[in-house]
């Protein structure tokens, strides 16, 4: 139980900190960093998986009304809550039957960047895609992709080393 409000806790931390202060950082069209995307990073595996889905809806529900996106970030986020346990079953394989907890300072740097890269890249892949609404300019696009998952990842990973998993 305690786990579960730590991860509430930090959940609704960066939440606001994505609506509130993050969503104002914009440089060139390029780098757009969505730290809360690290909400479903460190979701605990005991949850399931329906309600991992709802929990993505949820936050991109919330995410698409303190932006104006029309579904963009529920859909995104949904697509990742999917795709979560598939790669962290990669990264750590009995990850469901330990119970471990995903920070990285508990996982180590390399399989945290992993995880979370793959993780991040697949949400803003499919967000920047829907959001250009055509493939007119890949270069632009991709470009985006790769400069806004890098940065969220390393501003994701400083910011989670602070979070104490007891």
């Amino acid at each position: 139980m305690k786990k579960i409000n730590n991860w509430l806790i930090w959940s609704g931390i960066l939440i606001f900190a994505q609506s509130l202060i993050i969503n104002k950082i914009q440089v060139y069209g390029f780098l757009n960093p969505y730290i809360y995307v690290s909400v479903f990073l460190i979701v605990p595996t005991y949850i399931g998986k329906i309600p991992l889905l709802l929990i993505g809806a949820l936050v991109g529900g919330f995410m698409d009304l303190t932006l104006l996106t029309g579904g963009i970030h529920l859909m995104a986020s949904t697509l990742t809550c999917f795709f979560q346990p598939k790669i962290l079953g990669y990264i750590v394989p009995r990850a469901d039957e330990e119970n471990l907890p995903f920070m990285p300072s508990d996982l180590g740097i390399p399989k945290w960047l992993i995880y979370s890269g793959s993780t991040i890249l697949i949400h803003h892949t499919y967000l920047f895609f829907v959001d250009s609404h055509s493939f007119n300019a890949p270069l632009y696009l991709i470009w985006r992709i790769i400069i806004s998952t890098f940065a969220t990842t390393i501003l994701t990973m400083s910011i989670l080393f602070f979070v104490k998993n007891k």
